[in-house]
C-alpha cells in the first residue's frame, strides 16, 4: 500500500471518529434544570445510539431521548413496556433550545410505574 493511500485511509478514519464522537453530545446541549413532561407515545424508535419516544404533549410532538438499549434494559425498559396510545410520563432535562422540543429522560413513568434509565443523576 502507498503512503498517499494510507494517509487518505488514516484521514478517512479519524474524521469518521470525529463525526460519531458530536453526534453522542451527551448532556451538554440540554438545560441544568428539572423538566417533567406527560404526553401520549405516538412512535416508539427503540435502538442504538439511543431509545426514543416521539410524545404528543401541549401540542407538539416531542423527542424524548431516553438511554442507550443497553442502560434501558438494565432499568427494565424495553419494547414490552410502552407501546403507541400510552400515556407516560419523564423527569428529564429539556433542550437548551426552547425552539427545540426535545428531552432527555432520566426517569420515565409507564402504567404507574417508575424506570430508571439514569439512576445517578436523580
Amino acid at each position: 500500500m502507498s503512503m498517499n493511500i494510507r494517509v487518505i485511509a488514516i484521514a478517512f478514519l479519524l474524521g469518521t471518529l470525529s463525526a460519531s464522537a458530536f453526534a453522542h453530545h451527551g448532556w451538554s446541549t440540554y438545560t441544568n434544570t428539572d423538566f417533567t413532561l406527560t404526553g401520549v407515545v405516538v412512535d416508539t424508535r427503540l435502538g442504538r445510539p439511543h431509545d426514543r419516544l416521539i410524545v404528543e404533549a401541549g401540542g407538539e410532538q416531542w423527542n424524548v431521548v431516553m438511554s442507550p438499549p443497553n442502560r434501558s434494559q438494565r432499568a427494565g425498559f424495553d419494547d414490552t413496556v410502552v407501546k403507541v396510545g400510552d400515556t407516560v410520563t419523564m423527569l428529564g432535562n429539556r433542550h437548551a433550545n426552547p425552539q427545540t422540543f426535545e428531552m432527555k429522560t432520566r426517569r420515565i413513568n409507564v402504567h404507574s410505574k417508575d424506570y430508571d434509565l439514569y439512576p445517578s443523576r436523580l
